[in-house]
């Protein structure tokens, strides 16, 4: 039986500002997606949520009920490296750590309270002192012998003081009457399914025999029962799986219908996720721009590159004919992106034979990497606007 947890950072966003500027540590804060007076809420304290500050609320009618806190822009690339902070101390204790996200990870502890001679309970008190003390952020950790029933172990943590344990023998008693569609993997349609059939909670799926969830919900139903009663189906998986494709957007300072700030805002997205396919040792064979007006119309362009790149030049040559293409003047924009798909991964894989091209490492966009790693992200800017609003001569 394995013995696996979930750790969870509490208010991740909020957790980040607040480990930056203890001046938010006991305030009402919100972290928002744009900055100014724009964006919704994504992020909230304990003591924004108890205000009656919603999730996914708009600025500017949040400001109107609660004036008084703490709004604050994201800074996406800085909660990255406080995550990776986070990922590095799980290792510590487990080599085997599946991240799931920028705030969640699953652990594999199956054998370690041998090795540090301490109970599972123990063991995952400590991770989350030793990340709360080295690392200064909250988590909270569900403990369990399924990934499922980990994930909604850590869930009731946050109501329980940080920490919570699904026993297999006390699953019933302990998630039974939870209501199906809190379970992760069971979607809005089948909820709606299992509800017509007169399954409202835990304890009704689990009382169903095996061949009517098979025949209802698939193998992938099946899996999921054996899941809840506590079986690990699914394993914890430490390989990291290179990303299918690469996505980076996010809104302009204020809503604008200049061409030179959108070009601005586009390669500096450009510029992210490159960065990010290179790290990835990856190569893109699509790219797509992403324009999003201010009543929240949003138009696509994709197109096929000649050949497969990972370079930010080449990319962003083409990224800006697709831009001019879909610009319309008069028009206000709130937001921009670029994504990156049809991504191709050469080490490790067989040799497309029908490909007659080699792929060529970027070795102007590795220099820049490499540069940003020393010196602190955009160091350098190359060829095109500056982003806080100094134009840089074209080269």
């Amino acid at each position: 039986m394995r013995v696996i947890c979930l750790v969870d950072c509490d208010s991740f966003y909020v957790s980040c500002e607040r480990r930056d500027n203890p001046q938010y540590i006991g305030k009402p804060v919100c972290v928002l997606t744009g900055a100014g007076t724009r964006g919704i809420i994504v992020s909230r304290s304990k003591e924004a949520k108890e205000a009656g500050i919603l999730m996914g609320k708009p600025l500017f009618m949040a400001q109107k009920t609660n004036p008084s806190a703490i709004y604050l822009p994201a800074r996406i690339e800085r909660y990255l490296e406080i995550s990776k902070e986070v990922m590095r101390c799980l290792k510590t204790f487990s080599p085997t750590v599946e991240v799931v996200s920028v705030d969640e990870a699953y652990m594999d502890l199956t054998g370690l309270n041998e090795i540090y001679h301490q109970t599972y309970v123990e063991l995952i008190r400590a991770i989350r002192r030793q990340i709360a003390e080295k690392i200064g952020i909250p988590v909270s950790i569900g403990l369990a012998t399924s990934k499922t029933l980990a994930k909604l172990a850590s869930d009731k943590a946050k109501q329980t003081g940080g920490i919570f344990c699904i026993s297999p023998k006390r699953v019933q008693e302990t998630i039974g009457c939870l209501e199906i569609e809190a379970v992760c993997g069971v979607g809005k349609q089948t909820a709606c399914r299992l509800k017509q059939n007169g399954i409202f909670t835990v304890a009704d799926f689990l009382a169903q025999p095996d061949s009517w969830v098979r025949q209802s919900l698939g193998k992938n139903g099946l899996l999921l029962k054996h899941e809840l009663a506590g079986e690990s189906v699914s394993a914890v998986c430490s390989e990291e799986t290179p990303p299918k494709s690469i996505y980076h957007t996010g809104v302009i300072g204020d809503f604008s219908s200049n061409i030179n700030l959108l070009r601005n805002e586009l390669h500096y997205h450009i510029h992210q996720a490159c960065r990010k396919l290179r790290e990835k040792g990856g190569f893109c064979g699509v790219i797509g721009v992403m324009l999003r007006q201010k009543n929240f119309q949003t138009d696509m362009e994709k197109k096929k590159l000649s050949s497969f790149t990972q370079s930010e030049q080449e990319i962003g040559k083409v990224a800006e004919e697709m831009l001019e293409k879909l610009f319309r003047e008069h028009i206000l924009y709130r937001s921009i992106g670029i994504e990156l798909e049809n991504l191709k991964y050469p080490d490790g894989q067989e040799a497309d034979l029908f490909c007659t091209t080699t792929l060529l490492p970027d070795k102007l966009g590795h220099a820049v990497d490499d540069l940003e790693q020393k010196f602190g992200k955009n160091i350098v800017q190359i060829g095109w606007f500056g982003r806080q609003g100094k134009v840089l001569k074209q080269k």
